[in-house]
């Protein structure tokens, strides 16, 4: 069984290790397979009557697949990356740990993923082994999207100034449901998945102590730069943010099947759902279906203190706040 560990865990071999790994990826142009990937299934895969909206629901987000999906995602990639060394595994930031003092986090070391980018060098990352000076990580301009220099970019803070914490994560770890009709984006779509994307807001619920966007979205918006864009995993950190996001997945199915086995599969919907989102749907562009990627320990891989997030709460009582 293979254990994806926390990033605190790591020796420095072990980064070392894992960083020369997405470089030798890079180098032979399989990392951009993932980028490329992420990007067309942006694409919405929807009903022909919803709005052919890159903002609304597609194969991958906005709807009940956004887990399989990039659970599948991070599974392929680190096939790859075991392919050049195989004792890897894509550990997970658990960026809790770093909501107090986000930008010392110890993975934006210059031994890890290199730090913020600098405002005045259109925000490229100028350290660490991702930096654009280097040479070893060319990342595409996008000026459509406001990035009309190569290189990597980083934005920390400036779109949002602060990272979730375990109070914030709370609010989703306590959802008794996996998703709900309409299985979409808004506030007021009720269910784990929703929340744990982080659609859900101020607007539909007092408790969320911070504006705007929330928890796994809130990520991408903190880092800013590459982490904005449908091509998001051009920052490697993307790959531990979601392996992150997968462990509170993972956390959330464990105490599920001990408190509600007979709500099993604890997934939705089953059926007749947005296509590309029920159950017995493929996760394109790959071959495993939805249903196939429920177990982590059927697919060999479990986490470094699993369901500790769980455990250091008290035992939510499964009842949507919008159900009080």
């Amino acid at each position: 069984m293979k254990i994806r560990k926390n990033v605190r865990s790591l020796s420095q071999t072990e980064i070392d290790t894992l960083v020369n790994a997405f470089l030798e990826l890079k180098k032979y142009g399989r990392y951009d397979t993932y980028v490329h990937w992420h990007h067309q299934v942006m694409i919405p895969s929807i009903w022909p009557w919803e709005p052919n909206d890159p903002d609304y629901r597609n194969g991958a987000h906005l709807g009940p697949s956004f887990l399989p999906w990039h659970r599948e995602f991070l599974l392929q990639l680190e096939k790859d990356l075991q392919t050049i060394d195989r004792s890897i595994t894509v550990p997970y930031w658990d960026w809790t740990e770093d909501a107090a003092d986000p930008f010392n986090s110890p993975i934006w070391s210059d031994k890890f993923l290199g730090g913020n980018g600098i405002e005045n060098d259109h925000w490229r990352v100028a350290d660490g082994p991702f930096a654009h000076s280097n040479g070893n990580w060319p990342v595409p301009a996008y000026p459509e999207q406001g990035y009309p220099e190569l290189g990597l970019k980083r934005q920390f803070g400036i779109n949002a100034n602060s990272l979730p914490d375990n109070e914030d994560l709370s609010l989703a770890l306590r959802e008794s449901f996996y998703d709900t009709p309409p299985y979409n984006s808004s506030p007021f779509t009720l269910g784990f998945r929703n929340r744990l994307e982080g659609w859900v807001t101020q607007r539909a619920d007092s408790r969320v102590r911070t504006p705007g966007t929330q928890l796994h979205n809130r990520i991408h918006v903190w880092v800013g730069g590459n982490m904005l864009l449908m091509t998001s995993p051009d920052d490697p950190v993307f790959f531990l943010h979601h392996a992150f996001i997968d462990k509170v997945w993972a956390d959330w199915q464990a105490i599920m099947a001990e408190d509600k086995p007979d709500w099993a599969p604890h997934y939705a919907p089953l059926k007749d759902g947005p296509a590309g989102h029920n159950l017995n749907d493929i996760l394109k562009p790959w071959e495993r279906r939805i249903k196939d990627v429920l177990d982590i320990s059927a697919l060999g891989y479990t986490y470094e203190q699993p369901a500790q997030i769980m455990k250091a709460m008290a035992r939510p009582s499964f009842r949507s706040p919008f159900m009080e």
